[in-house]
């Protein structure tokens, strides 16, 4: 590993002051799991080596103003056991749940899972489908950005090099929800995804489906959601030729590519079965709530 230097700022205004001077030479540093195997690997070597401070903003989970507010230090242990995240959000701590080890989720965090930007993090298709932002702040200004305006492409966002991100927001729905999440993976825990899926239904009283969210990971440069699968679903009670409508939709908006952890057609065939998989768990838990 190179040589860096090491700062650990009190506040935001300390860790801003830094990243203005510094730009893209700093890099943040949260839970570390994955910038430091970024700097083992020689992929990044930064001048220096930023610690996110532990208060607010970047701590916390709460509820403002119908929003839930999550700081960006979060670990995934957090998420998944929290009592908030589970009952207004429990997609997100499915997802959190399936994040490496207990030791990895114990250090990791959500804003690392976002910036990281990889097309297969898992938390990003859970958060993709509950309509999620993600406030980035600089010295210049504050900005909230719909994660789904977020990603670039691999490893890439519209992060600037002077900007932090201190928080991600999620509306809480007003109807009632069902939703779900599914990772396939190589090994059944830790290793990253050859796909992940998520889906949120919400169903009016007589069952039809009044809003429906896929999101897909690991098929595409980023992670995506399946807007036109979406909008087939909306207005119509499921069954099975709903399903596959939906699925091979889903299908259409995947761009999947071959790498060591699966081909992309055998990717393509698991964006089907995945997506009837989780659009029908969720909608499953949305009419049980009617």
């Amino acid at each position: 590993m190179h040589w860096f230097d090491y700062c650990a700022p009190k506040n935001l205004d300390e860790a801003l002051n830094i990243f203005s001077e510094y730009g893209e030479r700093a890099s943040a540093l949260a839970g570390g799991t994955d910038l430091i195997l970024f700097m083992e690997r020689g992929r990044l070597k930064p001048e220096l080596v930023v610690e996110i401070p532990l208060c607010y903003p970047f701590v916390g989970l709460e509820i403002i103003d119908g929003q839930i507010r999550i700081g960006s230090r979060t670990t995934m242990r957090e998420l998944e056991t929290s009592p908030l995240i589970c009952q207004h959000a429990p997609v997100l701590a499915d997802s959190a749940r399936v994040v490496g080890s207990l030791q990895i989720r114990n250090m990791a965090t959500i804003g690392g899972n976002i910036c990281t930007a990889s097309p297969a993090g898992d938390t990003l298709p859970a958060l993709l489908v509950l309509d999620a932002s993600v406030k980035l702040v600089s010295k210049r200004n504050e900005r909230i950005i719909p994660l789904q305006e977020f990603f670039i492409g691999p490893g890439k966002t519209v992060r600037q090099p002077d900007e932090l991100l201190t928080e991600v927001i999620i509306p809480i729905p007003k109807e009632r929800i069902g939703s779900s999440f599914y990772k396939l993976s190589v090994r059944r825990y830790m290793d990253i995804a050859i796909v992940n899926a998520a889906a949120t239904i919400a169903v009016d009283e007589y069952g039809i489906i009044i809003d429906a969210k896929i999101s897909l990971g690991s098929v595409a440069p980023t992670p995506i959601r399946a807007y036109e699968a979406e909008k087939n679903l909306i207005g119509k009670t499921l069954n099975e030729s709903v399903l596959d409508e939906a699925a091979s939709l889903a299908q259409n908006a995947s761009s999947p590519i071959t790498d060591q952890r699966g081909t992309a057609e055998y990717r393509r065939i698991m964006v089907y079965r995945l997506t009837k998989r989780v659009v029908m768990d969720a909608y499953k838990k949305a009419v049980a709530q009617n």
